[in-house]
């Protein structure tokens, strides 16, 4: 009886995480969705006002949803690896958690292109799987310059919210009233770093997702 509890509490939990996961995903590339199909526009000389990529992102709802269960899908996969790590020590343990850094890199590194795919050519996610590997063939230089690029970037735009924090738990010691205002300042201030960050890369894979489709740079994208 114990057993079977465990089991069906595994799988209850398993169920609803799936369920979470393709939430995050579902709502991650919809606005993604948006946010290539405004470029693909101004790069095609147009100018794509927010209600049109909105009404676009719902023309794709399927390919949404259906990229979305698929990451979700992945996302599950690699969850369930990464508890058999905790649950084994030693080589075992050691093993199944390189296992899972390399398919997370491997996972990331192949759906770079996906959305983008999805907007151009309206294909689903296994066909924008295989899209998106031929374009990472193509950009591999560019796509890993802009990776270390608008990383350290991001990290050196990032730096004043982070010593912020140090700033706040200091003024928290004498006004906690102007600690937490100080904290919170920088908890905005970092989201809105990381969602700046997250457009302009969505931005880039598309000029690069145009240029290797076309041979030509996207626009006045240089």
């Amino acid at each position: 009886g114990a057993t079977t509890t465990g089991v069906a509490f595994g799988f209850i939990q398993y169920l609803a995480l799936f369920f979470v996961y393709f939430g995050l995903a579902f709502i991650a590339t919809f606005f993604n969705t948006c946010v290539v199909y405004t470029a693909k526009v101004r790069f095609e000389g147009g100018d794509a006002t927010f209600g049109e990529s909105i009404k676009f992102a719902f023309s794709r709802l399927l390919q949404i949803a259906a990229w979305s269960a698929v990451a979700a899908s992945v996302g599950l996969f690699l969850k369930m690896l990464d508890n058999a790590a905790r649950r084994n020590g030693g080589i075992v343990g050691m093993v199944l958690r390189g296992l899972l850094s390399v398919m997370g890199f491997a996972w990331s590194v192949m759906t770079l292109f996906v959305v983008p795919a999805m907007v151009y050519d309206g294909v689903g996610p296994i066909e924008a799987i295989k899209r998106s590997s031929n374009t990472l063939k193509q950009t591999w230089g560019e796509s890993l310059a802009r990776h270390f690029g608008f990383g350290f970037l991001q990290f050196l735009v990032s730096l004043p919210g982070w010593l912020g924090f140090f700033a706040a738990f200091a003024l928290a010691g004498t006004s906690v009233g102007l600690g937490l205002t100080v904290g919170c300042l920088c908890i905005a201030y970092l989201i809105v770093v990381t969602l700046v960050f997250q457009v302009a890369n969505s931005v880039f894979n598309t000029a690069l997702f145009h240029y290797a489709r076309s041979g030509q740079p996207a626009g006045t994208y240089d």
